[in-house]
């Protein structure tokens, strides 16, 4: 893993829940792990009124504090009933996508926890377009000649 993904990696069990302001050593930890950042990174996050409120606000939330750490990210908010969702194929609220025109990094559900670290390294590989995987498995993954989808599922139990 790259130097700087091991700093993020090593400071960010982070964002415990996005409806609590993240704490100012969480902040400063994201601020010092994003200033590496290279390219502009496009957040989209779509949510429905009415189906997970509480996860919609908690995503909406979080995206904005990350967007306000760091003037590479750039966020945008979409209902399920913008063209936009339906461009993205996007049918669950809320749904969080990282740098969509390059990647198809999609969290479904706020990211919150956990998935705040696997946000956070997110941002930072696209940003920098660099991978967090060891030289053994690129080589690998550059032999498969069948193209692959590749989904991970969390759950919290």
């Amino acid at each position: 893993m790259p130097p700087d993904l091991k700093r993020v990696a090593a400071s960010t069990t982070i964002l415990a829940m996005a409806k609590e302001e993240i704490d100012k050593d969480v902040r400063k930890a994201l601020q010092e792990a994003f200033k590496d950042l290279r390219d502009s990174v496009t957040i989209e996050v779509f949510t429905e009124e009415g189906v997970n409120d509480p996860y919609n606000k908690a995503a909406v939330d979080l995206i904005k504090t990350i967007a306000g750490l760091s003037p590479k990210i750039r966020a945008h908010f979409y209902t399920l009933k913008d063209d936009q969702a339906a461009t993205r194929d996007v049918k669950r609220s809320p749904t969080v996508l990282v740098a969509p025109d390059r990647y198809r990094i999609r969290f479904t559900g706020a990211p919150l926890g956990e998935e705040g670290r696997s946000l956070v390294l997110s941002i930072i590989m696209a940003s920098t377009r660099g991978v967090a995987i060891s030289p053994e498995t690129l080589k690998r993954l550059q032999d498969l000649r069948d193209p692959r989808q590749v989904q991970v599922y969390v759950s919290p139990t």
